[in-house]
């Protein structure tokens, strides 16, 4: 039985309503329909295992840009230096590509009810259980639940930046591939199905889009005991790990109450339209992946960081041009829930590891 309800309080002018997209998989959708009204965990694993041997669609030789995509544009002006904030009945492709274009983020409110952000964030502390008590007794690589099941299908290993943390030992928190849980992927796609996001994206980049596997992540984030108050941390541009040519689009969802005035780390934005990788690895960075201390300093002078408050349902678009980190602060008592989810356009993703959107 499906358990998820649509969004019921949507405007009629909004993208859920306007902008269909007929999809390229129907056998996936098929499969998709049959996991979401029946109790088979093998089902659950066959859409997993589909995901990731289907060939996505390459609309093209070379993505059209957002703005190439011959469809006529509303005017909204957004500027650098400000973060849009609006509610998700106001959403639609042009909002979101000028939102982008002009200040690189856009903050959309209650992009998803409670009860999806509530199963979602359940989703989260299922998978991240079951894939630490596979690791006590040391079943990783064959854990077949509906909640951990590493596919042989995943292209090289499944481990991920963050999930072992400084312990190098699998916790209750951290990351986790939304790809590496079958009940977990079944049901943040029938939330995408809800909204119609595929619809969405595709009116976006002006072509379908795909999910980008390695960076479609559950996240359970900690609180630390002290740590950066400003410019310290991991500050990185996504697009320095994605290679050339790509076309992306990062839908960052709190599932928890975050960020500024809260207890609960939330995610640090530099507030600037950037249309280029920053020099990282220099200026005092810890890492050579992390933009460092000096470099942000300089770009923050114009563009003071900001850590927004997020209630849960909240979203943030943003593209790989972005810079921001984790967003923790000293004093902060509780988890943070969220889920993080980078599309390409279909024919502009330099063949990092995707599969279809919808």
């Amino acid at each position: 039985m499906n358990v998820l309800s649509p969004i019921k309080k949507l405007l009629s002018g909004s993208f859920t309503q306007k902008y269909k997209s007929k999809s390229a998989y129907p056998d996936l959708d098929h499969l998709l329909h049959r996991v979401e009204n029946e109790d088979n965990e093998a089902l659950e694993r066959e859409l997993v295992d589909t995901l990731l041997k289907s060939k996505p669609v390459r609309e093209s030789s070379k993505a059209s840009s957002p703005t190439e995509s011959g469809r006529p544009s509303r005017q909204h002006h957004f500027t650098s230096s400000e973060i849009p904030s609006i509610h998700v009945s106001e959403l639609n492709p042009e909002l979101l590509r000028n939102a982008i274009e002009g200040s690189g983020y856009l903050i959309v409110r209650e992009f998803l009810n409670r009860k999806q952000s509530g199963i979602i964030r359940e989703s989260i502390d299922n998978a991240l259980n079951s894939r630490f008590e596979a690791y006590e007794i040391g079943c990783l690589e064959d854990a077949d639940g509906p909640w951990y099941y590493p596919s042989p299908y995943f292209p090289e290993k499944h481990e991920a930046f963050s999930n072992l943390g400084k312990s190098k030992k699998y916790q209750r928190s951290g990351s986790f591939r939304v790809i590496d849980s079958p009940r977990g992927t079944s049901r943040v796609l029938s939330v995408y199905k809800q909204l119609n996001l595929p619809g969405l994206l595709e009116s976006y980049f002006g072509e379908p889009a795909v999910i980008a596997v390695r960076k479609w992540v559950f996240r359970l984030v900690n609180p630390i005991k002290d740590g950066p108050t400003g410019v310290g941390g991991g500050w990185h541009q996504d697009g320095q790990f994605m290679g050339e040519g790509i076309q992306a689009l990062n839908l960052w969802v709190a599932l928890s109450e975050c960020g500024q005035g809260t207890d609960a780390p939330g995610i640090s934005l530099l507030p600037k339209r950037l249309n280029e990788i920053l020099e990282y690895g220099t200026g005092g960075a810890k890492l050579n992946w992390v933009v460092g201390r000096e470099v942000v300093e300089a770009q923050a002078k114009e563009a003071p960081i900001v850590s927004p408050h997020f209630q849960a349902g909240d979203a943030l678009f943003f593209d790989h041009y972005s810079l921001h980190r984790s967003g923790k602060y000293a004093g902060q008592t509780k988890q943070r829930y969220a889920l993080e989810s980078w599309f390409y356009a279909g024919s502009a993703h330099a063949d990092n590891a995707v599969i279809p959107c919808g």
